[in-house]
Parts: structure tokens; C-alpha cells; sequence
């Protein structure tokens, strides 16, 4: 952990007060690159993008991926092993392939439009569906959701059937059970599956890159950039810590409001 994650981090933190003239970096500690994009509008609405990106994947994956959880915790004893299986295998397929999988998918000549069209429910092909923020989430959401299934799977099955039992034997409907027994329990899970998928989709560059467009682009793409095309390692550091920074300072608030809420209830 220290020599492979935190010195690297390290470095680059040293990097994010130095700054860039022409293609030499300067040596010379200042708050310059900090200043600039707190200053820069651009850089601003691509981190709010991409916080909000991240958020709306995190709600999806969670809303998709409980359902299934639930099935294979309570209702499909026996396939379960093999439907966690194949969860886990889809983890091992190429990131990249399933991108374009899903490009080929939202395409103008895709399936979704040639259903459309067979239909005759539109005239000419959809161009919304690419190229879009709607894009990047409905395929970040696909890439993810096993990574959030998996935590959504552990919670509930710590959650002790006698619990449940028990709650039935006092009257409970189903329902009732299931909001007041299942859910509160498995909430760790729900939580922990938000975050890994908020985390990562909010950092994520290659889906908005090949997908995105003008209008899905993020702050992994202005990051990369920075580091690739531009050859500006302080600035493109300084971007990324003041992405952690933020998130960090998310996490704080929702973890007190969380408190809160817990305290009232």
C-alpha cells in the first residue's frame, strides 16, 4: 500500500504545486493550478457532471441490482451460486469490448433504433442515444452493476432468516417485513454498493470518450488530457485532488446527514 498506492499519490501531490512553462515544469511551489480551476467554469461543470453522472449510475446500479440480490438470496437458493458465478466471470470480460458493445447497441444503425424503425414508432434513427449523458450512464450502469450486486448479495445474506421469521410470526406482511426487518439490515450493503459504483463511474473516462460526446464528457477526460495530450502533470494533479477533495467532503456531509437521520428514526 505504501510503495504502490500512497508514494505514487504522494509524488503527484508534489506535482499538483508546481506549475508548467512551455514543456518544463517548474520546480517552484505555489497555489496557481488550485486557483485555476476553481477559476476555470469548465473544469467546474465537468466535476458537477460528473458527481452528478456518478450519483444517478450509483442510484440505478443499487435499484437494478437489490431486486436481483433479493432473488438470489431469498428466492433462488439453489441457482444462486451459479447466477453470482457468472456475475463474477462478466467482471473478466474487457472493459473496452463492452463499451463498444453497448455503442454498437445505442448506434444510429444499432438494435434499438432498428426496433424502432421496424416498428415504425420513428421515421429516421434516434441520435439522442449517443453521443449523450444518457449514454454513459446506461452503459457505466451495465459495467457496474455486477460490482454492486456483490456487496447488495453479502449484506443479505448476514441478515438471519430467524429475524424474519419472527417478524411474519408477530403479523408482518410481507411488505412490512421487508421495510422494516430486510431493508434497514442490508442497508450497509446498499450504502457500499453506491459508493464503489459512485466512485468509479465519477472518476471513469473511457465510456464518456467513446460515448459521451460534447454533452457527457467528465473530468476524467480533461484529467487525462492534462497528463496525455497536453504533457501538464501539475495542472492535471492538481484537477484530480480537487475531484478527491470534493468527494471526501461529499462522503463527510452524507455520512453526518446519515447520522441525522438515523438519530431521529
Amino acid at each position: 500500500m505504501v510503495f504502490l498506492f500512497l508514494a505514487p499519490i504522494f509524488v503527484f501531490f508534489i506535482y499538483s504545486f508546481w506549475r508548467l512553462e512551455g514543456f518544463e515544469i517548474i520546480r517552484e511551489w505555489t497555489l496557481e493550478n488550485y486557483v485555476h480551476v476553481i477559476e476555470n467554469k469548465v473544469y467546474v461543470q465537468l466535476i458537477v457532471r460528473s458527481i452528478g453522472i456518478g450519483m444517478i449510475t450509483g442510484i440505478v446500479t443499487v435499484l437494478l441490482g437489490y431486486p436481483v440480490a433479493y432473488a438470489m438470496v431469498f428466492r433462488m437458493k439453489a441457482e444462486r451460486e451459479m447466477i453470482l458465478l457468472l456475475m463474477i466471470l462478466s467482471l473478466f470480460s474487457s472493459y473496452l469490448v463492452r463499451v463498444y458493445a453497448w455503442k454498437t447497441i445505442l448506434g444510429n444503425n444499432g438494435v434499438i433504433n432498428h426496433i424502432l424503425m421496424t416498428l415504425r414508432l420513428v421515421q429516421e434513427p434516434v441520435s439522442w442515444l449517443m453521443y449523450s449523458k444518457l449514454a454513459v450512464i446506461i452503459t457505466l450502469a451495465s459495467v457496474f452493476l455486477p460490482i454492486t450486486v456483490l456487496p447488495l448479495y453479502s449484506s443479505l445474506m448476514n441478515i438471519s432468516y430467524s429475524l424474519i421469521e419472527a417478524s411474519r410470526d408477530l403479523g408482518a406482511g410481507p411488505a412490512q417485513t421487508f421495510r422494516k426487518v430486510t431493508l434497514p439490515l442490508s442497508m450497509h450493503g446498499v450504502i457500499a454498493g453506491f459508493i464503489f459504483t459512485f466512485v468509479l463511474t465519477a472518476g471513469d473516462y473511457v465510456t464518456p470518450a467513446l460515448l459521451g460526446g460534447s454533452n457527457g464528457m467528465m473530468i476524467g477526460n480533461a484529467i487525462a488530457s492534462q497528463f496525455g495530450v497536453a504533457s501538464n502533470w501539475p495542472l492535471g494533479s492538481a484537477i484530480t485532488f480537487f475531484v478527491v477533495a470534493t468527494l471526501v467532503l461529499l462522503f463527510v456531509l452524507g455520512g453526518v446527514l446519515f447520522k441525522k437521520m438515523g438519530l431521529r428514526g
